[in-house]
C-alpha cells in the first residue's frame, strides 16, 4: 500500500513518526517516509474498539493487540504523534490585541497563555497548552487559536505508548492533523497561499470542519452528527435493522451516484437513502456555506478553494458530488486526491478502498520538523 505525497524541499530520506489517531470507536495508524521531493505513505492500520475498550484510556490488551500489529506490519521505529479529538482537547479562538507591549512574541505568548488558563475547561496548572497566530484581517477580531489539553490525558496517552514500546513524541489536536493533510494536498496548486480552502471530516460520531488561509487553519468547527447517527437514520426510517442499513448505506450510497442517461437514478435503495439523509446532510452543507461566508469576509482578498473530504462516513457513495452540487465549490476525497494527474499525491491500485478514513493519521504522521 504506497501513496505518496511530494515534499517541496528535502533530498534527504525520513521516515516519519507513527500517526495514532485515537478515535472513539476505533484506533488508526500511519507511517510515511520522506525521500527527494516525495512523502510516502508505506503502511496504513486500523483497530476496533471493543466495547469493553471504549472510553478515553486505551486499556492494556488493546495497547498489546496494537504493538503486535505494528511489528507485523512493518513499523519502522519508536516515535509516536498521538491524535486526539474534543472533549479531549479543547480549541479556543482568542482576542489577543496585537498593539502596545503585546508586538513583542514573548509577552503575546503569556497573554495567550493566560487567557488559555482562563477559559480553558481543565484545572489551572494541569494543563499542556499551544496556540498559532492567525493571518491579518481587518474584519475579524480573533488573532489566535489556542489548543489545550488536560495533563493527565497528555500523560495517560504518553503511559499508553510506553506500554506498547513506543515514545511519545507528541499529542496533537486531530484538527492540526488534519490541517496539515490539507496543506500538503493544496500545496500544488499555484495561487494556494492565497485561496481558503477546507478540510470536511464525516467521523463516526460527529463531523468537524476546518478551514485554512494559506497553510494556516482560521476556523475549526463541530457540525453534527456523524455516520453512526446517520445509520440509525436509515435503519429507523426504513425499518431495517442497523447491520443491514450500514451495508446498504455503504452498498448504495445516495441517488446521484449512479443515474441512467435520462438522469434517472438505477437504484431505489440510494433514492430511499437520499431522502432519508438529505436534512442531516443539508444542514451539515449549510454549515459549511455560511464558514466560507464568514472566513471569505475576514479575508476578502483571497480566492476561493475547495474541499478535501476525509473521515470514514466518507466513504458514503455521492456525498462529495452532492455537496459539491449544494455548496458550488470543488469537493474531493483522499483518494480522488490520489488518483490526480499533476496534485502532490500518487498511488498504486493496492491502496485501501477506505483509504478516507485514514487522513487524520496521515496528517499526524506527516512531521513538521521533517517537512519543508
Amino acid at each position: 500500500m504506497v501513496l505518496t505525497l511530494r515534499n517541496q524541499g528535502s533530498t534527504r530520506t525520513t521516515i516519519s513518526p507513527i500517526g495514532l489517531d485515537i478515535g472513539q470507536q476505533s484506533l488508526r495508524a500511519a507511517q510515511l517516509e520522506c525521500k527527494g521531493h516525495f512523502w510516502r505513505v508505506v503502511r496504513v492500520t486500523s483497530w476496533h474498539r471493543r466495547e469493553s475498550e471504549a472510553g478515553p484510556e486505551i486499556p492494556e490488551g488493546l495497547c498489546r493487540r496494537i504493538a503486535q500489529t505494528l511489528r507485523q506490519a512493518g513499523y519502522r521505529g519508536r516515535r509516536v504523534v498521538a491524535g486526539l479529538s474534543i472533549p479531549e482537547v479543547e480549541l479556543h479562538t482568542l482576542e489577543i490585541p496585537e498593539h502596545g507591549d503585546l508586538k513583542d512574541p514573548a509577552k503575546f505568548a503569556d497573554a495567550v497563555q493566560w487567557e488559555l488558563e482562563r477559559v480553558a475547561g481543565v484545572s489551572s496548572g494541569r494543563s499542556a497548552s499551544g496556540y498559532w497566530r492567525l493571518p491579518p484581517s481587518a474584519a475579524a477580531r480573533t488573532t489566535a487559536i489556542g489548543v489545550v489539553a488536560s495533563a493527565t490525558v497528555v500523560d495517560a496517552v504518553g503511559a499508553m505508548a510506553r506500554t506498547m514500546g513506543l515514545d511519545c513524541d507528541r499529542v496533537d489536536a486531530s484538527a492540526c492533523a488534519l490541517s496539515r493533510l490539507g496543506a500538503v494536498v493544496h500545496r500544488s496548486t499555484s495561487d494556494a497561499p492565497q485561496q481558503v480552502w477546507s478540510v470536511l471530516d464525516v467521523g463516526h460520531r460527529t463531523v468537524r470542519l476546518i478551514l485554512a488561509v494559506g497553510e494556516t487553519p482560521v476556523l475549526v468547527r463541530q457540525l453534527g452528527n456523524g455516520g453512526e447517527r446517520w445509520t440509525q437514520t436509515i435503519a429507523e426510517s426504513l425499518g431495517l435493522s442497523v447491520e443491514t442499513a450500514e451495508v446498504h448505506k455503504r452498498d448504495h450510497g445516495i441517488a446521484c451516484t449512479a443515474q441512467d442517461e435520462s438522469g434517472t437514478s438505477l437504484s431505489e435503495v440510494a433514492d430511499m437513502i437520499e431522502d432519508v439523509l438529505r436534512p442531516d446532510i443539508d444542514e451539515i452543507a449549510g454549515e459549511v456555506e455560511r464558514s466560507y461566508e464568514y472566513v471569505m469576509r475576514c479575508y476578502p482578498d483571497r480566492q476561493v478553494g475547495g474541499m478535501l473530504l476525509v473521515g470514514g462516513g466518507a466513504a458514503l457513495k455521492g456525498l462529495d458530488r452532492y455537496l459539491a452540487t449544494r455548496l458550488g465549490i470543488e469537493v474531493y476525497g483522499l483518494r480522488e486526491a490520489v488518483a490526480r494527474a499533476g496534485t502532490p499525491l500518487a498511488a498504486d491500485a493496492s491502496l485501501p478502498e477506505a483509504l478516507d478514513a485514514y487522513g487524520c493519521a496521515i496528517g499526524l504522521a506527516v512531521d513538521p520538523e521533517s517537512s519543508p
